[in-house]
């Protein structure tokens, strides 16, 4: 008798390993590898049509999304100004507001996705110069609002604290600017190397102060990223990361796998072979025909579709060997009407021109996406 019992308990035992979930055992990448840019448009959703979006991204597999945190925006008056109501004091005494990263923190939490903020945009009182891009005058300014976004957000943050009903996600990566190597986002008559490194290192120093098991993301950089990342590391950024990034834009995809490639040679170069990389950008517009103000990577909506899924498996085959992280599409949702911008053209849905505050419309970039995403994911249909 007893033997019968153990051969039923081990067929069991077969049946529940045999009988797991396809995503138990299939699963080919970490969590938070498939990402989008929720920025743009989506932020004037209602907070109905927001959840509704993240919805529509989890069950396409995004896994994390990136968003841009415009300390411009949250702090526009300087320290010791008077204190809006609903608005917060930040350190060093600054009013702040959480309106908008409040939404998305929320969302994210309740859909199990991680998130990348980029922080980055100098508010008027604490530029370094007239440029409306320009870095900060002092690194304190600056540190002081990443301090703030912690308090907010971090392990204790008071955002848990408030919302009780939302899933505790504390926020451990937080990235310092957005490609600083050009002007469209870094405007200053001084050399971003060394002022950027300067940035990077009180940035880091701040954050590990503040939560020492947060890590600290590099910016990725623009165009010829490469070499913007020796210039960088020449520097003295070196240390002072704990993710590198990479914005390889290109209109083909080899030069695409050429850019991360240059990235990850000088890495090693400087002694960080062994540190992982965020492709915390990436995209192809389908802008082609539909905007004066183009550049060599508009294609069409299906072109989008077929350039996406090459990136992607290209970049899957060597995400170990590049240690890649993550992969953000930038972005989720597009106006792709009515804009100079080609990137306006972007996301893998678009708002319908018929109905710009109803239901958006799926792109076939989306349908590639969620197949790859769900496919790496262990979550495929059928």
């Amino acid at each position: 008798m007893a033997g019968a019992v153990r051969a039923l308990l081990l067929c069991a035992l077969v049946f529940l390993l045999t009988a797991a979930p396809a995503g138990a055992a299939g699963r080919q990448v970490p969590h938070g590898f498939f990402g989008v840019m929720a920025d743009g448009v989506l932020l004037e959703r209602t907070d109905a049509q927001l959840a509704h979006e993240f919805d529509v991204m989890r069950a396409s597999g995004v896994e994390s999304v990136r968003i841009v945190v415009y300390w411009s925006d949250l702090q526009p008056t300087p320290p010791g100004s008077a204190v809006p109501d609903g608005w917060r004091a930040g350190r060093g005494g600054v009013p702040t507001t959480f309106a908008v990263t409040d939404r998305l923190f929320e969302q994210a939490a309740r859909h199990g996705m991680t998130v990348l903020p980029v922080v980055l945009r100098s508010p008027q009182w604490a530029l370094e110069n007239p440029w409306y891009t320009a870095p900060p005058k002092r690194d304190v300014d600056y540190t002081n609002f990443l301090g703030t976004l912690i308090d907010r957000y971090g392990p204790h943050g008071s955002f848990w604290r408030e919302h009780r009903d939302v899933p505790r996600r504390p926020q451990r990566n937080w990235q310092i600017w957005n490609e600083p190597n050009i002007d469209r986002y870094w405007g200053s008559p001084v050399p971003f190397p060394h002022r950027y490194a300067q940035l990077l290192r009180a940035s880091y120093r701040a954050i590990k102060k503040a939560d020492p098991g947060a890590r600290v993301v590099l910016t990725g950089f623009a165009n010829f990223s490469w070499r913007a990342l020796a210039q960088a590391y020449r520097a003295g950024i070196k240390g002072y990361f704990d993710l590198a990034a990479v914005h390889p834009f290109s209109a083909h995809l080899k030069n695409v796998l050429e850019i991360v490639r240059l990235n990850r040679e000088v890495m090693a170069r400087y002694g960080d072979a062994r540190k992982d990389i965020a492709i915390s950008e990436l995209t192809w517009p389908s802008a082609k025909g539909k905007t004066v103000n183009h550049g060599i990577w508009e294609t069409t909506e299906g072109g989008q579709a077929v350039r996406l899924r090459a990136a992607f498996d290209a970049l899957l085959r060597e995400r170990v060997r590049w240690r890649i992280e993550r992969m953000t599409w930038s972005t989720w949702l597009t106006p792709d009407a009515n804009s100079p911008n080609s990137f306006d053209w972007s996301g893998l849905r678009k708002l319908d021109p018929a109905d710009p505050s109803g239901e958006p419309i799926d792109k076939p970039a989306l349908a590639a996406y969620r197949a790859i995403a769900l496919r790496m994911e262990g979550r495929a249909r059928g």
